[in-house]
């Protein structure tokens, strides 16, 4: 390897490294006293959100025919994907997802540091940053399990000085339940893209804006328990 080439992959190393570096898990929770304390929160700009919804496509060159009819049904089922992603689009519209996880996370973190919430920013101890990396609704197929899916990362910084003290990283992938858009147990114990498809804009906003407040508690909980294990825990 020539010199130059020596230089680049070193540098593409440390370049990674740092990447890694900058994901890792922070916690400094130890080294301060949060009870009484103020806490603010602010949120980034999320991106928008992502529906989507998967077919099989099935194809045998050995058998034109059955290939023949697999496209056929092929382009059914992209048609139905479709109909259930637009309709789904739609009334995400209406459901401030990051919106109700933001107020959740912030309310559990607070608690789990004995905080009390300050919404002027400039004039709180600590401010909690939550960063929203992807989020929408998946179905692995048409005839498959309908969830909301979150990745983010919350941070915890003094305001002055703006050290960071705490940071994870979390995925939440919920699914939807029939009784959030009042089907009870006529579609078994799971919401698909198939029975979706079928409701109205309403009855899917109402059910959306449910699975909303079910995972923000969810991830609300897993935020709380991790403060509070790691604010008593040894240093990471």
């Amino acid at each position: 390897m020539n010199t130059a080439k020596k230089i680049l992959a070193v540098a593409a190393c440390a370049a990674f490294a740092a990447l890694l570096a900058s994901c890792a898990t922070v916690n400094r929770l130890n080294r301060y006293d949060f009870e009484g304390a103020s806490l603010a929160a602010d949120m980034q700009t999320p991106p928008e959100p992502r529906v989507d919804v998967h077919y099989d496509v099935t194809l045998n060159e050995r058998m034109p025919i059955y290939s023949a009819l697999s496209v056929m049904t092929n382009l059914a089922k992209a048609g139905q994907a479709e109909k259930a992603s637009q309709a789904m689009r739609a009334a995400l519209a209406s459901v401030d997802v990051p919106d109700i996880l933001f107020h959740e996370s912030y309310a559990a973190c607070a608690a789990a540091l004995d905080a009390e919430q300050e919404h002027q920013r400039m004039r709180a101890d600590y401010v909690l940053k939550l960063s929203i990396h992807d989020w929408g609704i998946r179905a692995h197929s048409f005839g498959s399990a309908v969830s909301l899916h979150i990745r983010l990362t919350a941070g915890l910084y003094r305001t002055a000085g703006g050290e960071l003290i705490w940071r994870r990283d979390l995925t939440v992938n919920d699914p939807a339940s029939p009784a959030m858009f009042g089907l009870g147990q006529i579609v078994g114990n799971m919401v698909t893209a198939t029975v979706l498809s079928e409701m109205s804009a309403e009855d899917l906003a109402r059910g959306f804006m449910d699975l909303a407040r079910r995972s923000a508690r969810s991830v609300a909980r897993q935020l709380e328990k991790d403060l509070s294990s790691a604010r008593y825990g040894a240093e990471l």
